[in-house]
């Protein structure tokens, strides 16, 4: 009898719960401090640190940096010294792993030019365009145009066209209605934030009606080449003047059209885009008079993602170890390998090559905190895996030999030895004092199992493992006795009966008086369940 007693929580390394995520913080907002988020479990608990662009951040006692448990708080941010990529370092003494790469950049909208704009004069029934050329901003704006005056927006219609891409207005043809002073209204939109600027005006006045027609000509088209991540949504412009106002019809060349797509006229949606949609595009714009065309492509990217990641692996010192990861992504993302948090190259016992890390003859030092990381211009993911490099002496306690071992006169008998040990231990065996090798009625397995067949009187006795390794050394035994085998003496035979009659089935078998014996029945595999209440089998006493 043995007793062991063992902590209920064993330390690990460094798993992340909440890693940062890319920030935008409005400049001029009333808030005086941005929070890049992170926490991770480990035991013992973890430190952490943050780097920026690669550098730790230094925690000064009078910094605008501190820490809040994992977080990172940035007092009174401000661009030209906080714009940058964050990164939070966790670590214990059993390793360090670091997060995903999160940007902290500043949104901001200036105001447009104070110069005065140009007077626009057209001949009415012909097209026109307006340039907004929007201030300097960040992120993307969403535009509107006043006419005369505020909140007197121009409504979207077939004959006028505000492009969401440069803010431009298009009126396609002309009219007497659309005399007056235009100006372009921008809007940001960052969190809960808005914040809009107009344009100067600039007036447009109207030459003597051309009343002719003319076949359209597509004049905001969308790029030859418009590229888009798989899952995202992408929009398509196309307007044409004409007279009359031209229709705008869409088509996609390589293929059909999608359930997914959403359509006003000059706008082509793509919802949750995915690389079946990949293709050329074609934007139509047909009256009376003729009709004008633009094609271009979409090409469908993709963030990274995981095929196949690491896991946390326990590996006996001596031995060699491969782990590899993959990741699917477009273009084809390139994996490199972290220790602890360091960039790990190809050295002595350690080879890597793209997606795959070999170690040869582990050392109790390779144990530590890895990280498979993938990336391609468009994100980049980490996985993360403990590998703990064990050296143990041989040791029973969990898995001792059995104490008594029954065998059957003439049969064999299967003992395992599997001590637990690290590296894997050599095995020998003895019965008393005699050493075992391998004969016609012995054989003892390359992982220590000792089989004896032909099993006879002579076999009785007290049967030893002897398991070592370079930790040490240990041993543990059990006691063989041999028995009558037991043999079927009556079995069951075949029988015809009809429905609903009743059959006994008879089985009588010699065995060792010293033993109990049990019979099962079974049909086609399936053993019989004697006590289930409507069943309709019976055992019969004999």
């Amino acid at each position: 009898v043995w007793c062991q007693a063992q902590s209920s929580t064993r330390n690990y390394g460094p798993v992340f719960e909440e890693q940062p995520v890319h920030t935008l913080f409005p400049e001029g907002s009333t808030e005086e401090k941005v929070t890049l988020a992170c926490r991770a479990r480990a035991s013992p608990p973890v430190t952490y640190r943050w780097k920026m662009n690669g550098t730790e951040i230094k925690m000064e006692p009078d910094s605008r940096y501190r820490l809040v448990a994992g977080d990172l708080v940035i007092s009174n941010p401000v661009k030209a010294k906080d714009a940058g990529s964050y990164q939070c370092v966790a670590s214990n003494s059993r390793g360090t792993v670091v997060s995903r790469e999160a940007s902290l950049r500043f949104g901001f909208l200036q105001e447009f030019s104070a110069e005065e704009r140009d007077p626009v004069k057209i001949t009415e029934g012909w097209g026109v365009m307006f340039a907004c050329s929007p201030p300097p901003h960040y992120p993307g704006l969403s535009y509107r145009w006043l006419l005369n005056e505020f909140p007197n927006f121009i409504p979207a219609d077939a004959r006028r066209f505000v492009s969401q891409t440069t803010g431009n207005l298009y009126i396609a043809k002309t009219e007497a209605s659309d005399l007056g002073n235009y100006s372009c209204f921008a809007t940001s939109h960052i969190d809960f934030i808005t914040k809009s600027v107009f344009s100067k005006f600039s007036r447009l006045s109207l030459a003597a009606e051309d009343a002719r027609q003319y076949a359209p000509s597509i004049k905001a088209r969308f790029p030859a080449d418009t590229y888009a991540l798989a899952g995202q949504m992408v929009t398509l412009e196309c307007f044409a003047f004409g007279n009359p106002v031209p229709r705008i019809k869409w088509r996609k060349l390589d293929g059909s059209q999608s359930s997914k797509w959403i359509g006003s006229e000059p706008l082509l949606q793509i919802q949750d885009v995915g690389f079946e949609d990949e293709g050329t595009y074609e934007c139509e714009a047909e009256n009376i008079k003729g009709r004008d065309t633009y094609q271009g492509r979409i090409i469908i990217q993709a963030q990274p993602e995981w095929l196949k990641v690491i896991t946390d692996t326990e590996a006996d010192i001596g031995s060699n170890l491969r782990w590899s990861c993959a990741a699917a992504g477009k273009p084809r993302p390139a994996v490199r390998w972290l220790r602890d948090g360091q960039p790990l190259t190809s050295q002595n016992r350690i080879e890597v090559s793209g997606g795959e890390l070999r170690f040869s003859k582990l050392v109790l030092e390779d144990s530590g905190m890895y990280q498979c990381v993938a990336e391609n211009k468009h994100g980049t993911v980490y996985a993360s895996a403990e590998l703990t490099v064990q050296a143990l002496a041989p040791d029973f306690r969990l898995n001792p030999v059995k104490r008594l071992i029954p065998a059957a006169r003439s049969g064999k008998v299967i003992i395992p030895c599997q001590p637990r040990a690290a590296p894997k231990a050599t095995v020998l065996w003895t019965k008393g004092t005699e050493l075992l090798i391998n004969s016609s009625r012995v054989t003892i397995t390359t992982d220590g199992t000792l089989i004896l067949q032909n099993i006879s009187k002579s076999d009785e006795g007290k049967y030893t493992c002897f398991a070592e390794n370079f930790m040490g050394k240990a041993n543990s035994t059990g006691i063989l006795s041999v028995r009558d085998a037991t043999k079927i003496t009556l079995a069951p035979s075949s029988a015809d009966i009809n429905v609903g009659e009743n059959l006994t089935l008879q089985c009588h078998a010699s065995h060792d008086p010293t033993m109990d014996l049990t019979f099962t029945w079974s049909l086609d595999d399936f053993p019989i369940d004697f006590d289930k209440s409507e069943g309709h089998y019976r055992r019969a006493s004999v």
